[in-house]
């Protein structure tokens, strides 16, 4: 057996409110840790497509910020093979990548495993499958105001829309899905501002925790 097969992947769970920097985040973390080519999962690329609804009734029942979006089981799953140092592929079938079409990609496994989203902490098997989870903590006004600038000036989104969908889907969901996760964090990172303070010292604690499973 190659010696690094001999342990489980660290699989690291990166939650926090919409716009809070979770991505950023994430591919700072792998980053850091560049020289295990971590794997990065975005729960975005697990959500459901709604196509067993008509476009009239999609438009009603449409959500970004309900648990109802994610394909749990086919993010589960995905994990667990990673996890057991199995290749994936992506996008899942079901997925509103898969209907756009996007092309196929293999993910190979990887030391550590990256989930990102800010559902994935409202599911416990998949919170059984995560050695660390973090929940990274952003003023509320702060992630409209990211979440405006991204929609609109980086997108090209439309303002009016843009706060609709926020009023619709966001402010309802988050006090009810989102923050209430920030219990099961076992960190809980303030990212009002970069914080490498944060950054580095998470970075050090996963590589000094594989070279010594390593050293087993």
């Amino acid at each position: 057996m190659n010696k690094n097969e001999r342990f489980t992947p660290i699989t690291v769970g990166i939650m926090g409110g919409s716009a809070s920097g979770k991505t950023t985040f994430a591919s700072a973390l792998a980053e850091q840790l560049a020289e295990f080519a971590p794997v990065v999962l975005n729960q975005d690329s697990y959500f459901r497509d709604w196509a067993e609804y008509s476009p009239a009734e999609r438009e009603r029942v449409i959500t970004a910020n309900h648990p109802d979006v994610v394909l749990w089981d086919a993010l589960i799953t995905d994990i667990e093979k990673l996890r057991a140092r199995e290749a994936i592929k992506i996008p899942t079938p079901g997925t509103r990548a898969a209907q756009r079409a996007d092309e196929n990609s293999c993910v190979q496994p990887s030391d550590i495993v990256i989930v990102e989203g800010h559902l994935i902490f409202w599911s416990e098997p998949l919170r059984d499958l995560m050695d660390i989870k973090l929940f990274l903590d952003v003023d509320a006004h702060e992630r409209v105001l990211r979440r405006m600038l991204r929609d609109v000036a980086q997108r090209g989104g439309d303002l009016e829309w843009a706060i609709n969908w926020y009023r619709r889907d966001v402010l309802p969901n988050f006090p009810v899905y989102t923050e209430p996760c920030k219990k099961y964090a076992d960190l809980v990172i303030p990212f009002q501002d970069e914080n490498p303070v944060a950054l580095h010292t998470l970075a050090a604690g996963i590589r000094a925790r594989i070279h010594e499973n390593l050293s087993r």
